[in-house]
Order: structure tokens, then C-alpha cells, then sequence
């Protein structure tokens, strides 16, 4: 009756954390950012970002807004936003992006569909003009 509405997370702060010694089995869902640096299998959906640390080792299909790799993931990758793979961080699965990074270093084994979220419109090839000439006219040079 009295109890305040929940806050948004802010933008970049981690809300939830999964330590080295936690080993986790089944569905993870975050509404904010959620970090992971033990041991899952299984699916993660996060409304916010996730962050695999170096340490993590990943069995799982993740959905995310951006999703950063230091660690290993084995499992498909869906993200609106941007997935980056850091210098230590191996991807094993197919990927899902609106843009992609990988350091050098870093591994990505499998296949990459990108799709821009932007509503730009598409560049198109020129086209000549209808009632324009085949070739120009090239004179030559009056003496």
C-alpha cells in the first residue's frame, strides 16, 4: 500500500553480480545490468546489459541490450545493441548484433547476422537521370 515505486537502474551500474564460486543452472532474468563471473548453463535475458568476466564460463544462450565478453560463452547471442568481444573473451555460437567488436585477441567462432536498428534510409547506386545522354559530348579543344 505504502511502498515506493522501484527506480530504473542507471545507465553502466551493475545491479547484479555472480560471483567466481557460484555455479548456476537454468533461466536468469535482469532488468538491469547483470554482471557474471562463475559458472552457467542455460539462458539469460537481461532488459539492461551483460558483462562476462574473464573468469565466467558460459554454457547458455544469452539475450541482452549489449552484451561485453572477457570470459567464454558457448551459446547463441541475440542483442539489440552492441556485442563486444574483449581481448581475453571467446564466443563459441551464432550472434545476433547491431554492431560487433572483437579486440584483438579475442575469438568468435560461428556465424554473425547484423541488423541496424536505425531508421535511415537505405543508400541507394546512382542512377542516371531518364533523359540524359548515353556518354557525354567531349569536344575538342578550340585553337
Amino acid at each position: 500500500m505504502f511502498a515506493k515505486p522501484e527506480a530504473p537502474a542507471k545507465p553502466g551500474q551493475i545491479e547484479s553480480i555472480l560471483g567466481k564460486g557460484l555455479q548456476v543452472k537454468g533461466t536468469i532474468y535482469s532488468k538491469g545490468t547483470l554482471r557474471i563471473d562463475g559458472t552457467c548453463e542455460g539462458t539469460i535475458e537481461s532488459e539492461a546489459d551483460v558483462i562476462v568476466g574473464e573468469s565466467a564460463l558460459l554454457n547458455c544462450d544469452i539475450k541482452a541490450k549489449n552484451v561485453t565478453v572477457g570470459g567464454t560463452v558457448t551459446g547463441n547471442i541475440t542483442v539489440s545493441g552492441r556485442l563486444e568481444i574483449l581481448q581475453t573473451g571467446r564466443v563459441k555460437g551464432d550472434v545476433h548484433v547491431g554492431t560487433i567488436v572483437i579486440s584483438e585477441g579475442g575469438l568468435f567462432q560461428g556465424n554473425c547476422t547484423m541488423e541496424s536498428n536505425s531508421k535511415e534510409p537505405e543508400t541507394k547506386l546512382y542512377q542516371k537521370p531518364q533523359n540524359a545522354p548515353a556518354t557525354p559530348k567531349v569536344e575538342p579543344p578550340k585553337k
